[in-house]
């Protein structure tokens, strides 16, 4: 516009007065003071309301009015404003936010005139990095200073730098469930577990070290399920399909920063695993695989996943091993704890191991299991004991003997042990505890009940007949761990006075609701105890790992649901997108009517007008479809993340894309 001139002739420069609103941010030292009409350089100045006050925060702007022409860089501009405050300090982290486009002005080639920056447009310059608080999957809440002019992976890929978390491109940012609470900077917040909110960015946005573990501890998983409340008592209500549909429709947008998205400061959204395909997953994964176990029950408990009733007892089974205290912290097996009252349970199996109790010869191979003890034995077979009555017990190696009456030396019936099927029953309310020992015989299968008459004694004896069905020797701290997790799940705590009493277990905390009704009380306990059998004791690293890996050959895992209509259908259908398939889905019966393979898909794209989304496929398919649940940017996103993260490999370059938005057009 310079150069140009009115019909009288006088010249016409092109500049205009253009409002810019200053946050200086928490970390900017005292300001100057700038008075009315102070020349600040060629083609600008400060009008009215340019005073500067000392300090400055982020939400408590301060307006310069400054004279430009249109053929200003946003560089220059960026730089003036700077310069109006006069004494030095550092605005590297400020940029320019234009407040009706809603768009950060970033670059600083471009002019006010090629961007279409006029008079009455609002600029904002202030600082990019700004408190968020991010929710992960157990519950912990983590505060520090994230990028907001940056896209979410740019984001994710700071917190998993920070807490040691490898493969950053699996998670990402998702809005909080709507109904949950007050959004935003004004809502009340509870104080986070972990605030890194002294932690700077650096200013070559580079990778910043990981943290060392023990600050880290605030935000591991706590012990017996403290921090998480109890279960759902019912399954959710609607359609499942379409309840998992608006889940992934709450995903943030790869290809847009956080302040395009309305993400405010202070703010709290959830970090979860988008993509858990879970590449080289191993015990000492530590926060990572802590966190992507526990997303993994949340789904389980709240429905978000099918399972069947054993596959349920079976999570339920191991994440009792990983809340339970039957190993130490590090791994390592408790000591045995002196002899009380309650713990005499452990006393004479560590005798008939022949160990002493150090901690030096916990891991050492013990000799077969010997007890002798008096119990009640019941056989509905005709047998020298009718009824139920007293009689001595010996247990030794694979070989159960019986008397009757005790110390009568009367018959001795010996039972080879070896093979033989060992079930609990249990009755807490009644207090019975029973182990039915079905073994097979050439005549059928010959059954005896032993009846104990407290919950210390049948720990001991279920351990001990479990170990001679199978004729090993395990070692004793195993054999201990195993007592105290079946005293645990009778509600009886081994460990000395002092120590926090673990809860029984609870079908709320370990089963989704469906299952809450069929399996409680009698029947959950000694399911719980036999699948607890079958899996053996594990730590809770162990436990973890095979917990994942478990959920992971679930049918659904992985699956992100998209309700839409295909061109020339009558009804709304569901569209899955998995690690490595594709799923047609009827929506008000969930079956799959057609599925493909990566392999089959050639070709993608989404018209942007009109919001159709097109698949090619093999044999010359092409399927038309409209996405109802969400926008369809985001099933256009979670293909190409599946496809960048297919077949293990992970190429950089896709990852990079897929980090920064480059699935985004």
């Amino acid at each position: 516009m310079a150069g140009l001139k009115t019909a009288s002739g006088e010249e016409i420069d092109g500049s205009f007065e253009l409002r810019v609103e200053v946050e200086e941010g928490e970390d900017v030292g005292q300001g100057g003071s700038v008075g009315q009409g102070e020349n600040v350089g060629q083609g600008g100045s400060v009008g009215q309301g340019g005073s500067v006050g000392q300090g400055g925060s982020v939400g408590q702007p301060h307006v310069l009015t400054l004279c430009v022409t249109g053929e200003l860089h946003i560089g220059a501009l960026t730089r003036r404003i700077a310069e109006t405050f006069g004494d030095p300090r550092d605005w590297s982290d400020h940029a320019l936010w234009w407040e009706q486009q809603r768009r950060w002005l970033l670059t600083p080639g471009p002019t006010l005139d090629a961007l279409g920056v006029g008079g009455g447009s609002r600029l904002l310059f202030t600082p990019r990095h700004r408190p968020l608080r991010l929710r992960l999957p157990a519950g912990g809440v983590l505060r520090l200073r994230l990028n907001f002019a940056g896209t979410p992976g740019r984001a994710v890929a700071r917190v998993c730098g920070l807490l040691g978390i490898p493969h950053p491109e699996e998670l990402s940012l998702l809005w909080p469930e709507r109904g949950e609470g007050p959004r935003g900077r004004d809502a009340p917040q509870a104080p986070p577990d972990l605030d890194l909110t002294h932690l700077r960015p650096r200013a070559d946005e580079a990778p910043p070290p990981a943290l060392p573990p023990e600050l880290l501890q605030p935000l591991r998983v706590p012990r017996f399920g403290v921090r998480d409340p109890l279960g759902p008592s019912r399954s959710p209500p609607g359609n499942a399909l379409a309840r998992r549909a608006r889940l992934h429709a709450r995903w943030l947008d790869v290809g847009r920063s956080l302040m395009e998205q309305g993400v405010a400061e202070d703010e709290e959204l959830l970090l979860l695993f988008k993509y858990p395909c879970a590449m080289g997953l191993d015990p000492q994964d530590g926060l990572r695989l802590e966190l992507l176990q526990e997303q993994a029950l949340g789904a389980l408990l709240a429905e978000d996943i099918d399972c069947t009733e054993e596959q349920g007892m079976l999570f339920a089974a191991l994440q009792y091993q990983i809340e339970g205290p039957e190993w130490g912290d590090g791994g390592n097996p408790r000591d045995p704890p002196e002899p009380q009252d309650l713990d005499t349970a452990l006393d004479k199996l560590e005798l008939s191991l022949g160990g002493s109790g150090t901690p030096g010869a916990e891991e050492e191979l013990g000799a077969p299991p010997e007890l002798e003890e008096e119990l009640e034995i019941h056989r509905p077979s005709p047998w020298p004991f009718r009824g139920s009555r007293p009689t001595r017990a010996l247990l030794s190696g694979s070989s159960l003997s019986l008397w009757t009456p005790p110390g009568s030396g009367g018959t001795r019936e010996q039972l080879n042990l070896r093979g033989c099927e060992v079930t609990p029953e249990v009755d807490l309310g009644a207090q019975k505890f029973g182990i039915k020992i079905r073994i097979p015989t050439p005549g059928g299968t010959r059954e005896t009940l032993l009846r104990c008459r407290d919950p210390p004694q049948f720990a001991r004896w279920l351990c001990g007949c479990r170990v001679a069905s199978g004729g090993g020797s395990p070692p004793a701290s195993e054999l201990r761990a195993q007592i105290r997790g079946i005293l645990g799940v009778l509600g009886v705590q081994p460990d000395p006075p002092g120590t926090p009493t673990r809860p029984p277990p609870d079908p709320r905390r370990l089963l989704p609701p469906r299952f809450h009704r069929r399996l409680k009380g009698k029947q959950f306990t000694q399911r719980l105890l036999e699948v607890l059998h079958r899996v053996g004791p594990l730590r809770p690293a162990q436990a973890r790992l095979r917990f994942v890996e478990t959920w992971r050959a679930l049918p659904g895992f992985g699956l992100g649901h998209f309700v839409v209509r295909f061109r020339g259908a009558a009804h709304q259908e569901v569209l899955a997108v998995g690690p490595s398939r594709l799923l047609r889905i009827e929506l008000g019966s969930g079956a799959v009517t057609r599925s493909w393979s990566y392999s089959d898909l050639h070709q993608w794209d989404v018209n942007w007008d009109s919001q159709q989304v097109r698949l090619w496929l093999s044999g010359d398919v092409t399927l038309g479809l409209q996405v109802l649940s969400a926008p369809p940017r985001m099933l256009h996103q979670f293909l190409g993340g599946y496809l960048a993260l297919a077949g293990g490999s992970r190429d950089p370059r896709e990852l990079q894309r897929l980090m920064e938005g480059g699935y985004d057009p």
